[in-house]
C-alpha cells in the first residue's frame, strides 16, 4: 500500500530539513560563557534578552502588553545601543521592536546610529537594523499620503479616531528627513554597496521606500514574531502579474532615477545580471522604475536587453529550427539533446541569476518592449526551454504577460506538440501558465482541452479526464489507487479550465466520478479547491450544480468533518437555492452530534446555525433571512 502511495506521487517535494531554533542555540551559547556572535553585550542584559524573546515566542497579542514590553526593552537598551545592534540576538530582537516603538525610541536609535552609518551598513547584524530603521521612518513619513489617498473610503468617526492616534508633525518630518538621509547616503556610496553582501540589501531597501513597493512578484510578508496574522497581505502569487505601490513623494522618485540613472552608465553594467547579489538589486530596480518613469523603464530593459541578455554579437552556435525535437518517448535521451543544445540559447539562459532578471524585465516591459524581448530570447526556442529545469520557470513568465492574442498564439502553437515532454519533465507549471493565459486572452480554448486530453491519454468518450487532470498523470487503463495523489498543477489546471467558456468536457468527467472519489477529491487539500470554479464557474450550468448536489447527498456530515472538506461544503452550501440548502441542513442535522467529534464539525455546524435549524426549521429560515 505504501509502495503505491510512492509511486503515485513522483513529484512530491522532498522533506525540508528541520531550521535551528535560534532561541535554543542563543541559550546554548550563553551556557558556554559566548554572548551570541558579534559585538559584547553584559551577560545579564544577554539572559534578558533570551527571556524577552520567549515571551514573544508565546504570543502577545494584547496591543497594551505589546506596547508596555516594547517600552521596557527599548528602554533597557539606553547606553548600550551599538553594542545591541552589532550583537546577533540584540540585532534580533531590535529588528522585532522596532516597528512599535515610540516616537522617542525611534528617535534615539536614528540619533545613535546615524554618526556610524559607514561601519554599521557593512555590518552582518547592525545593517539589519539599519534596513528596519529606513522601512519604519518610510513608513511613517508617507503614511499620511496613504490617508490622503483613501479619504473618500474612509467614515469620518474612523478618520478622527485616525487623527489622534497619528504621530506629530515633528516626528513625521525627523522621519522623512532621516530617509532621505539614509537613501541618499546609499546612492553616495553606490560603487562600494553594491559589492557589499550586507550594504547591497540597504541599497534594495532603499529602492523599496523610495518607489513605495510593499511586496515583490514571489515574495511573501514577513509575520512579526508577535505573532500577527499576516491578514489580507500574502505575497502576490506566481501567475499574476500586477504590483500595488504606496503614494510617495516626488522627492523620492527622483532619487530613484538618479539610482537608475547612475547604475546604467557603470562600464561593467553588461556584466551585472550574471551575479546573484548584483541581479537582486537590478531586479528591485526595474520594480522600483517601474512606479516612477515609464521612458526610463523602457531604456533600461532596452539596455540589458540589447548589451546583456542577447548582444548583438552573440551568434548562435546550433540550428534553432531543429533544437525542439526531442524525443517524447525516450525522454533521458531527449534531456541529452537539450543539454548538448544549450549553446544555441542566448547568454541570458546561461546564468540563473541573469535568467531571474529576465522574468523581472517581462514583468515590467509594455507592449513593444516585451515583443522585442519574445523576439531575441525565446522565439523558436520555447519548447527547448519549456522542458529545462530552470528555464520553464521563465516560459512561465513570459506566458503570463503576454497580453496581446496575435503573440500568444504562435506561443501557443510551438507548445502544442510538448505536452507529453512537459508532464514527462515534470514542468507542469508551463502547462498551468498556458491555461491561464487561454482563460485571459479568450482563445485557443477549446485546442488547450484537446491537447491536453491526448497528452492524458483520454479519449472522447472517456469519463476520466477530470481525474487525471488532477493527477497530471497519462492514462494506463488501470482505476487509479485508493489513496492517490492529487497534483497542485493537476488541479489549478481543472479549476481553470472550469472557468473556460465550454467546460462541458471538465463538468461532465467530474460529475461521472462516483460519490467516494468525489468526496476523496473535495476533502483534498488542493482538490477542495475544484469546489469553488464548479460552484462560481460562469459557464457551468445550473443542472451541473444540481447533479453535484445530488452525487453528494448522503456524505456531507463526510465532508463536514474534515478540514477542507468542511470547506468545500460551504462553496457549495452557499450557491445552492434554499430549498437545497434545507436538504443539506436536514441531512446535516440528522446526526448532529456527529459534527461535534472533530473541530472542523464544530465550526460547520456553528457557522450554518444547526442547532436552531434542529429546534425550528422556520426559525433558521427566519435567522437566515435577516442576516442577508
Amino acid at each position: 500500500m505504501g509502495d503505491e502511495i510512492v509511486d503515485n506521487n513522483p513529484l512530491k517535494k522532498r522533506q525540508r530539513k528541520k531550521r535551528k531554533n535560534f532561541i535554543a542555540n542563543a541559550k546554548k551559547y550563553a551556557k558556554k560563557g559566548q554572548m551570541g556572535r558579534g559585538t559584547k553585550v553584559p551577560e545579564e542584559l544577554y539572559q534578558y534578552f533570551v527571556g524577552i524573546l520567549d515571551a514573544i515566542k508565546e504570543g502577545v497579542t494584547d496591543p497594551d502588553e505589546r506596547q508596555a514590553l516594547v517600552n521596557n526593552v527599548l528602554e533597557r537598551t539606553k547606553g548600550e545601543e551599538l553594542n545591541v545592534v552589532g550583537n546577533q540576538l540584540g540585532c534580533r530582537l531590535v529588528e522585532l521592536l522596532l516597528p512599535y516603538s515610540s516616537a522617542e525610541h525611534l528617535e534615539r536609535f536614528m540619533n545613535i546610529l546615524s554618526p556610524e552609518l559607514r561601519k554599521l551598513c557593512s555590518d552582518n547584524f547592525s545593517s539589519h537594523i539599519i534596513e528596519t530603521l529606513l522601512r519604519v521612518s518610510c513608513q511613517r513619513a508617507t503614511e499620511h499620503l496613504q490617508d490622503e489617498n483613501t479619504e473618500e473610503e474612509v467614515p469620518k468617526k474612523k478618520k478622527k479616531l485616525e487623527k489622534e492616534s497619528e504621530y506629530s508633525e515633528e516626528h513625521k518630518q525627523l522621519c522623512y528627513d532621516f530617509t532621505l538621509k539614509i537613501c541618499k547616503y546609499a546612492l553616495n556610496n553606490l560603487e562600494d554597496f553594491v559589492w557589499d553582501q550586507s550594504a547591497n540589501y540597504i541599497l534594495r531597501s532603499s529602492l523599496k521606500c523610495l518607489s513605495g513597493i510593499t511586496l515583490l512578484p514571489g515574495e511573501k510578508p514577513k509575520v512579526n514574531m508577535f505573532k500577527e496574522t499576516v491578514q489580507d497581505k500574502k505575497g502576490i502569487p506566481p501567475h499574476l502579474t500586477t504590483m500595488e505601490y504606496k503614494v510617495v513623494p516626488e522627492e523620492f522618485k527622483e532619487i530613484v532615477k538618479e539610482f537608475a540613472n547612475r547604475l546604467s552608465v557603470w562600464p561593467q553594467f553588461k556584466d551585472l545580471p550574471y551575479q546573484n547579489m548584483t541581479s537582486a538589486l537590478l531586479q528591485v530596480l526595474l520594480y522600483a522604475v517601474k512606479n516612477v518613469d515609464k521612458d526610463l523603464t523602457k531604456n533600461l530593459v532596452k539596455k540589458l536587453l540589447n548589451e546583456s541578455f542577447a548582444p548583438d554579437d552573440w551568434t548562435s552556435t546550433g540550428n534553432d529550427d531543429k533544437k525542439d525535437k526531442i524525443d517524447v518517448d525516450n525522454y533521458e535521451e531527449g534531456k541529452e539533446k537539450m543539454e548538448n543544445a544549450a549553446g544555441s540559447l542566448p547568454p541570458v539562459f546561461e546564468s540563473e541569476s541573469a535568467v531571474r532578471l529576465l522574468e523581472a524585465a517581462l514583468f515590467v516591459s509594455k507592449k513593444k518592449m516585451y515583443t522585442q524581448l519574445y523576439a531575441k530570447c525565446f522565439i523558436n526556442r520555447l519548447s527547448q526551454l519549456a522542458a529545462m529545469p530552470m528555464l520553464n520557470f521563465t516560459v512561465q513568465r513570459l506566458i503570463d504577460n503576454c497580453k496581446i492574442k496575435e503573440e500568444f498564439e504562435p506561443m501557443f502553437e510551438e507548445l502544442s506538440t510538448k505536452y507529453s515532454t512537459l508532464l514527462a519533465s515534470g514542468n507542469t507549471g508551463v502547462l498551468v501558465a498556458l491555461a491561464k493565459a487561454c482563460l485571459r486572452i479568450k482563445t485557443k480554448q477549446m485546442q488547450f482541452i484537446q491537447h491536453l486530453e491526448a497528452a492524458l491519454k483520454c479519449s472522447d468518450e472517456d469519463k476520466q479526464f477530470a481525474l487525471q487532470c488532477l493527477r497530471l498523470l497519462p492514462a494506463d487503463g488501470a482505476p487509479p489507487p485508493p489513496n492517490y495523489f492529487i497534483n497542485v498543477h493537476g488541479s489549478v489546471i481543472l479549476q481553470t479550465i472550469l472557468d473556460f467558456q465550454r467546460p462541458a468536457k471538465a463538468v461532465n468527467s467530474l460529475l461521472e466520478l462516483s460519490p467516494e472519489q468525489l468526496v476523496y477529491v473535495l476533502s483534498d487539500p488542493k482538490g477542495c479547491h475544484v469546489a469553488d470554479a464548479l460552484c462560481r464557474g460562469q459557464f457551468v450550468g445550473v443542472k451541473a450544480r444540481d447533479k453535484l448536489l445530488w452525487k453528494l447527498k448522503g456524505y456531507y456530515q463526510t465532508l463536514a468533518l474534515s478540514q477542507h472538506g468542511s470547506r468545500a461544503l460551504e462553496q457549495v452550501f452557499e450557491v445552492v437555492s434554499p430549498e437545497q440548502k434545507i436538504k443539506i441542513m436536514t441531512e446535516l442535522a440528522d446526526k448532529s452530534n456527529l459534527l461535534n467529534s472533530t473541530q472542523y464539525g464544530r465550526l460547520i455546524a456553528a457557522k450554518l446555525d444547526v442547532a436552531t435549524f434542529k429546534t425550528s426549521q422556520k426559525n433558521w429560515e427566519q435567522a437566515r433571512k435577516n442576516k442577508t
